[in-house]
């Protein structure tokens, strides 16, 4: 099936569009790629069909980023909700859901952690990558998380988990097709796909969310 990736650093974005293709090594990507101003990211609703990826440590290599998608294990999933508005009192219904989750490389005892996000905005899924926590949670492509001036980004639901990258990765891509489905407000939203990502890395919970 067809698959998508793009990478973003501060200043620059690649953007990927090919497929994911399952092998004895795990994933692997295959595709072209366009560099283009990191200022140009859109916030519309204009779906573009591909997984955006801004990196922290300033690691840019998406050859390196298929090798940790296929050595790494995630081992731990959080769900959490931010403010859609900065005058947004409650919590309690509207919100934006998004995936936190902590990878190992299994093979490699003294390896670092590594804290990504995932989330479906209105044009995109995106996944950021980073060796700390902070910036995945409360930042967005380099910029600070919107916050309302009654609550800030909150814990819904965490699990541990023992789920390859590489599953997760073509879970997303193959299994559930995620890139062909269009980001609509009342259905095909933040909170289904975050939904359906927590569902699949858990080890033992599922999330239920009021719509």
């Amino acid at each position: 099936m067809g698959g998508s990736l793009s990478s973003s650093s501060s200043g620059t974005s690649r953007e990927w569009s090919g497929t994911s293709r399952g092998t004895s090594r795990g994933v692997e990507l295959h595709g072209n790629f366009t560099v283009s101003s990191g200022t140009s990211r859109s916030n519309g609703c204009d779906w573009q069909g591909v997984i955006r990826f801004y990196d922290y440590s300033g690691d840019h290599d998406v050859d390196h980023l298929q090798e940790l998608i296929n050595s790494h294990t995630i081992v731990h999933v959080a769900n959490y909700k931010k403010p859609l508005s900065e005058s947004q009192w409650t919590d309690s219904i509207l919100y934006h859901a998004y995936i936190v989750f902590i990878t190992h490389d299994m093979s490699d005892t003294g390896g670092r952690p590594i804290f990504w996000s995932l989330e479906k905005n209105g044009d995109a899924l995106i996944l950021q990558k980073s060796y700390k926590k902070t910036d995945v949670l409360n930042k967005f492509e380099g910029y600070n998380r919107l916050e309302s001036w009654y609550w800030s980004p909150q814990l819904n639901i965490s699990d541990k988990s023992e789920l390859s990258f590489a599953d997760l990765y073509r879970y997303i891509i193959d299994d559930t097709n995620q890139l062909q489905i269009k980001y609509n407000f009342s259905d095909e939203n933040c909170k289904k796909f975050a939904k359906i990502v927590f569902d699949k890395i858990a080890k033992s919970k599922v999330w239920n969310y009021r719509i």
